[in-house]
């Protein structure tokens, strides 16, 4: 039995380095770094503008909740985003006809020309980071991490009741 932060006695451990889920943390924040890089150097955009962009290319004119949500980032945190985007002419803001209370963010054909180029980063990076793994392999991963999303989603929608709205649904694709 070990001893914690605060001096008291931890019961069980946790297996970090053979973790599941600390694996999927660590390459998806790994892949984000590299996209991130990337991204910045070729287009000086940060990692919030580029995921704004790209969500806003799957679906355009959604309100900041929602665009805050779909990027994993917490409403406040995507304000100054979205100032800094439509300083440099990135996102156009829109009252919400039937709510003027929330705005509405919107591409620009300055940002609209940014997806494609944005898009061959990903495809770039994913070349890379998949070279060496068959296929079949790549399949099965991406097959065992929808499920896990599923029942992680099921297990939220149990607790949050019919409010809770999965990623798939929200994006409405």
């Amino acid at each position: 039995m070990g001893v914690g932060f605060n001096g008291m006695p931890i019961m069980k451990k946790i297996d970090f380095e053979n973790s599941l889920g600390m694996a999927i943390k660590n390459s998806s924040k790994i892949l984000e770094k590299a996209l991130d890089v990337e991204v910045r150097g070729l287009y000086g955009l940060s990692s919030g503008q580029w995921k704004v962009i790209i969500s806003l290319s799957i679906q355009n004119g959604i309100s900041q909740r929602d665009l805050a949500e779909r990027i994993f980032v917490d409403g406040t945190t995507l304000v100054p985003i979205i100032d800094s985007m439509e300083k440099k002419g990135l996102v156009e803001r829109r009252t919400d006809l039937k709510d003027r209370r929330n705005n509405k963010i919107f591409l620009t054909a300055k940002s609209e020309s940014l997806v494609d180029p944005i898009i061959e980063c990903i495809f770039r990076l994913r070349k890379n980071v998949y070279k060496n793994i068959p296929e079949k392999d790549v399949e099965f991963a991406r097959n065992v991490l929808k499920k896990i999303t599923e029942n992680a989603e099921s297990y939220i929608a149990k607790d949050e009741g019919k409010n809770y709205l999965s990623l798939k649904q929200k994006i409405k694709v």
